[in-house]
């Protein structure tokens, strides 16, 4: 598990489990709301703004070295727009665009631009809601906990479904999907090329059925199909499907957020890879005491892939807790700790030394602590620190700690 931060959390990573919006079936709101809550208006046009400094500070351990380690002064601005477009009350057109720009002052292979766009187009007619969404990313920034090599790669993602409304309160979504993920020729970490073990595509399709139990409280259950075909690496190609029941609760709930536990079923095409089935998670919960004090937990539970040629992939753990207290009016402290645990998966064929048969299992831990000021209600300004470690049970060479000090900024127009 390499990768310090993935660059935007400077100070603490703060896991705010953020229940991505959902529209209701045959409905308009969400249209409703970008009326009313985009700050801008020019024509047809509605427009969210900001710019966020998510790092400027000092990088203790810049490429996650267990020895020498390499410091440097770093910063991120990532200048950002959600732009709208609805047409009358039956159609809504959302973008996001925003853009990285990553700067370390001595390490110029570390500096990148790193672009990303998400287009989605919703059409309502009574019951039904029909949409289609796409998205890309163009990157240098580490893709997990485990490479600490920056190295470019581009993910797009085109998905496509309805979803209708049975009763007032019960509806059923349907979607299918397609992406693809493709790392540079010349991108090797330690021996290794990451497009001859990464690059991939996947497709399948999930089902989505929803009790809402209030307005601020909503049952659901997912089915997802899915397939991972391998370029490079046919011996990693996967079929699995997970069921995942849970329950969502809007902003405005007493616990925010929302928890899904449930079952995975991983079988490899491949007799010299193991198959997995169990436990799979994704749950992020916060809930405010008295308005002042906020108390966050986050815990994921997943398959991954592996860079590494004889363990494929692992299963990742990752728990976190913060809290958020406000002092004053506009002061806040912001106090958290995660830790990712990867238990890798062998090959049943072993190619390599005995070593590769002792059980492998990474762990990242972080700790950070951030004081914030806030200008006004979407602008932000904090100071923080952050902690990493990571230890392995086998790649004793991978230890590393490292330290990140520095400011963070959010500004909304």
């Amino acid at each position: 598990m390499r990768k310090l931060l993935s660059i935007s959390s400077l100070f603490v990573l703060v896991p705010v489990c953020a229940l991505a919006q959902t529209t209701t079936p045959g409905s308009s709101q969400s249209i409703e709301d970008v009326r009313t809550d985009y700050r801008v208006h020019a024509g047809p046009f509605y427009v969210n703004p900001a710019i966020q400094l998510k790092e400027l500070g000092i990088d203790t351990n810049v490429f996650n070295q267990a020895g020498e380690q390499k410091s440097d002064f770093t910063f991120t601005v990532m200048p950002k727009a959600e732009v709208a477009i609805p047409f009358a009350r039956r159609v809504l057109l959302k973008s996001t665009v925003g853009t990285d720009l990553v700067y370390y002052a001595q390490y110029g292979s570390e500096r990148s631009i790193d672009p990303e766009v998400t287009v989605r187009g919703e059409a309502y007619a009574n019951r039904l809601t029909l949409f289609a969404e796409g998205a890309y990313l163009n990157t240098r920034q580490r893709p997990s906990y485990e490479i600490d090599l920056r190295s470019r790669h581009v993910q797009n993602d085109l998905a496509a479904g309805g979803a209708i409304r049975i009763t007032p309160k019960f509806s059923i979504e349907v979607a299918g999907h397609r992406g693809e993920t493709r790392y540079d020729a010349d991108a090797f970490f330690l021996g290794t090329s990451l497009r001859e073990t990464l690059n991939r595509d996947t497709s399948g399709y999930s089902v989505i059925a929803r009790q809402k139990l209030s307005p601020l409280t909503t049952l659901s259950v997912r089915y997802e199909n899915q397939q991972d075909r391998f370029t490079y690496s046919p011996v990693r190609d996967t079929n699995s499907f997970r069921v995942m029941p849970g329950v969502e609760f809007k902003p405005k709930a007493l616990i925010s957020g929302s928890a899904f536990v449930g079952y995975r079923r991983f079988t490899p095409e491949s007799s010299n890879l193991p198959e997995y089935s169990g436990l799979v998670a994704q749950l992020g919960l916060s809930y405010t005491l008295l308005g002042a004090t906020t108390f966050g937990v986050t815990y994921d539970r997943d398959v991954n892939y592996s860079f590494e040629v004889l363990t494929p992939y692992y299963i990742d753990n990752g728990a976190g807790v913060f809290i958020r207290r406000a002092i004053g009016g506009r002061f806040d402290v912001l106090a958290n700790a995660a830790r990712h645990r990867y238990n890798y998966q062998n090959l049943t064929v072993q190619l390599a030394s005995p070593a590769n048969l002792v059980e492998r299992i990474d762990t990242t831990d972080n700790v950070g602590a951030n004081l914030g000021y806030r200008m006004k209600r979407d602008t932000r300004v904090g100071f923080g620190v952050s902690y990493w470690t990571r230890e392995s049970t086998v790649e004793l060479l991978r230890n590393y700690d490292g330290l990140r000090i520095g400011t963070t900024v959010t500004y909304g127009f």
